[in-house]
């Protein structure tokens, strides 16, 4: 290191001791930044001797008393030990005179268990140069992690020929293809291979258990029923949803009669799913099917045929990608009738709901 120059205050004072000698004191001052300059160091030293080579310490053996060491032992028997039966003593060999460590063998302990090594990853880095290994656990396992040196970077090889992929050397051919099948990359086999298309993925279902009782007949505009969590899928999905459920209404006006309904994520949601009476007949077994559309779902016994459209773009009904959502379930009258329908109920003759999910591709 150079010479560190800075500023400094500097203060030398001189004075006389008790026998007449001069003794002079210098002082040097410096700020609190200077103060964090480092010094220089001094020159290194020299090189210190050589040590002894370090001998390996193992056991070489048992004797009954300690008369029966070993005689005629030399240097190149230098940390041998025996193990005196009758003290549990430990008598090591310097090399040139024995050392006695009382009382230092105990007892036998058991058996460790056999060592595994799992090797856990082997890096390869045309940047790195030095091997190494890092070896982590705690017992007889270990989990190994390895870096191999690479060498240099050769030169680019030609462009080869384009090729089919189901030729190639990273296809697996095991499974077969079907129509609308999807490429997807095994890490086991590190290959890729053939995947069935996305289908219809569930199901979850309400049963008679789940609805409740038989209301009473009302003057009612709506009657929830059942609701039916679908936890989040990692990918956009849209319900699919059926059922079977009675109804029943009065014939006081031949108004307003109770459909079913199936909405998405909110009791006045978008429709997924209706059951319509068509025929407005008193009591009817309705059958719950999709239903999707782009006219808001304002569909009623005479006027549901034409509210029925969907682009192949539409969004409506769709779930986004890791979302959960809820499908409600309930009895609605006729919209139109709202006020001047009949009074309507929900019979319970063992009614079910199921719901699908239809994955999709936006």
């Amino acid at each position: 290191m150079s010479d560190v120059i800075f500023p400094a205050k500097v203060m030398i004072t001189r004075e006389v001791d008790v026998h007449g000698l001069p003794i002079t004191r210098a002082y040097v001052e410096v700020d609190d930044e200077t103060k964090t300059i480092p010094l220089p160091a001094g020159k290194p030293g020299e090189p210190g001797p050589r040590g002894r080579p370090r001998a390996p310490w193992v056991k070489a053996g048992e004797v009954a008393t300690e008369a029966g060491l070993p005689t005629g032992l030399g240097a190149d028997d230098r940390g041998k030990w025996w193990h005196v039966l009758a003290t549990n003593d430990m008598w090591t060999w310097t090399g040139t005179q024995w050392r006695q460590s009382v009382d230092a063998v105990g007892p036998q302990g058991p058996v460790a268990p056999s060592a595994i090594v799992n090797v856990i990853e082997t890096i390869s880095n045309p940047k790195l140069r030095i091997a190494g290994a890092d070896l982590k656990g705690i017992g007889a396992e270990r989990d190994l992690r390895i870096t191999v040196p690479a060498g240099p970077r050769g030169d680019t090889g030609p462009v080869g020929p384009s090729g089919s992929v189901r030729t190639s050397d990273d296809y697996d051919n095991t499974v077969g293809l079907v129509n609308g099948s999807l490429f997807a990359w095994n890490r086991i086999t590190r290959k890729l291979r053939a995947m069935p298309p996305p289908g219809p993925i569930g199901l979850w279902a309400k049963g008679p258990a789940d609805f409740p009782a038989t209301t009473s007949l009302g003057n009612f505009d709506t009657i929830d029923l059942v609701t039916i969590d679908i936890p989040a899928l990692p990918f956009a999905w849209r319900p699919r949803v059926n059922g079977l459920i009675a109804t029943y209404a009065d014939d006081a006006n031949r108004t307003g009669y109770p459909h079913v309904w199936a909405r998405l994520n909110d009791p006045s949601g978008q429709p997924v799913a209706m059951g319509l009476n068509p025929f407005r007949t008193l009591r009817h077994e309705v059958t719950l099917c999709p239903y999707y559309s782009e006219q808001g779902g304002t569909a009623t016994a005479n006027n549901y045929g034409e509210a029925v459209r969907l682009s192949a773009s539409s969004t409506v009904g769709v779930v986004k990608p890791y979302e959960p959502a809820k499908i409600y379930i309930r009895v609605e009258r006729d919209k139109g009738d709202a006020t001047a329908g009949s009074n309507i109920q929900f019979v319970k003759t063992m009614p079910y709901v199921q719901v699908q999910a239809l994955p999709l591709r936006l």
